[in-house]
C-alpha cells in the first residue's frame, strides 16, 4: 500500500498524518509552530525524512493557511501572527532537499479536496467549503472542480471587510478569535460550545456566542447569494461539535425573518473529516497533480 505524507500549517500548530492511497489516515502527529523561517524550513525536513524512514512515503502534500500560490510555492497573501516570516518565501525551495514529490495549496482548497475524496462531498458538484479555525479558510468548487480564482484566493471570505472601520471577518468569526476575546474580557477560557452552556448566567459567554453565530451567519447568508452554492461544508474543529449546525440553522432563519432577505437559505453540512479534512485533502491534490488518481 502506497503511502504519503500530508501537512497541514495552521496558525497555531502544523498537524501531520500518513496517508495510504484509499485516502485512509494512518498515523497523525502535531509540531509546534518555529520562531523563524530557518527553523520551520527544517522542521518540515526533518518530518519528511522521518516520514521516509519510517513509513516509505512516496510524496508530501502541504496544506497552508495564507495566500499560496500553488504553481510557483509562494505564500503571497496575509498569514497568521505566528507565521508571517513565511509571506515571500516559497515552499518548493524543500524540493530540491526532499527529492520527493511535494505539493501545496491554501487550507479552505485542501479541506474541500478531503471531503471530495472521502467526506461529505463525494456528492456534491458545486459547493463551499469555510475552515473555522485561528482564521476564516475558504474555498469554492464548480462542477466538482477547485475554483483557483485569478489570484488564488477565491472562497477565502476571512479577508473581506463586512462593514467600513470594521475588523475583516476572520476576526468577528474563526472561533480561536472569538474565544481569546471572551478571556481577554474576563480572564476565563471557555470555547464556543461552552459559551452556549454557560450564557444563561454568563452575560459574557451569551453576548461572544451570539456574535459568533450572527457574523457566521451573514457570512454565510452573503456567499449564499453571490455564488448560490448547493451547500455549504464546515470545516475546523468546531465542526466536531454536534450542535453546530442545527445552532447555525437557527440563526439563519432568524436572521432571515428579520430582514425579509428572500428564499435562498444556506444549506450546511459539517465536513465529515472535521480537523483532518486538510491534511487528507493536501495528500489528494499531490495525488491529482501527479497524476496518480483522476478526479
Amino acid at each position: 500500500m502506497k503511502r504519503y505524507l500530508g501537512v497541514d500549517v495552521g496558525g497555531s500548530s502544523i498537524k501531520t498524518g500518513i496517508v495510504d492511497e484509499n485516502g485512509t489516515l494512518l498515523a497523525r502527529g502535531r509540531l509546534e509552530i518555529p520562531g523563524s523561517y530557518e527553523a520551520f524550513q527544517q522542521a518540515l525536513l526533518d518530518l519528511i525524512e522521518r516520514a521516509r524512514e519510517e513509513h516509505g512515503v512516496l510524496g508530501v502534500g502541504i496544506s497552508s493557511c495564507g495566500g499560496i500560490n500553488p504553481y510557483t510555492g509562494e505564500v503571497f497573501a496575509k498569514i497568521a501572527p505566528s507565521l508571517q516570516y513565511l509571506i515571500g518565501r516559497n515552499y518548493y525551495a524543500l524540493r530540491e532537499k526532499t527529492c520527493l514529490p511535494l505539493y501545496v495549496e491554501k487550507d479552505g482548497n485542501c479541506a474541500a479536496l478531503g471531503e471530495m475524496w472521502t467526506g461529505s462531498a463525494q456528492d456534491l458538484q458545486n459547493f463551499v467549503t469555510l475552515v473555522l479555525g485561528s482564521g476564516l479558510g475558504g474555498s469554492v468548487a464548480i462542477g466538482g472542480r477547485i475554483y483557483e480564482g485569478a489570484n488564488f484566493l477565491a472562497g477565502d471570505v476571512g479577508y473581506a471587510f463586512p462593514l467600513k472601520d470594521s475588523p475583516a471577518y476572520s476576526p468577528l468569526v474563526a472561533p480561536v478569535a472569538i474565544e481569546n476575546a471572551y478571556k481577554a474580557e474576563t480572564g476565563r477560557f471557555l470555547t464556543i460550545p461552552q459559551m452556549k452552556e454557560q450564557a444563561p448566567h454568563d452575560p459574557a459567554a451569551a453576548k461572544y456566542y451570539d456574535r459568533f453565530m450572527y457574523e457566521l451567519g451573514n457570512v454565510l447568508l452573503t456567499m449564499q447569494y453571490v455564488i448560490d452554492p448547493a451547500m455549504f461544508l464546515l470545516g475546523g474543529g468546531i465542526s466536531a461539535w454536534e450542535e453546530l449546525v442545527p445552532e447555525l440553522d437557527r440563526h439563519i432563519l432568524e436572521l432571515v425573518r428579520q430582514r425579509d432577505c428572500g428564499p435562498l437559505i444556506p444549506r450546511l453540512r459539517a465536513c465529515t473529516h472535521q480537523n483532518d479534512a486538510n491534511i487528507l485533502g493536501a495528500v489528494y491534490n499531490l495525488l491529482l497533480r501527479t497524476r496518480q488518481v483522476k478526479r
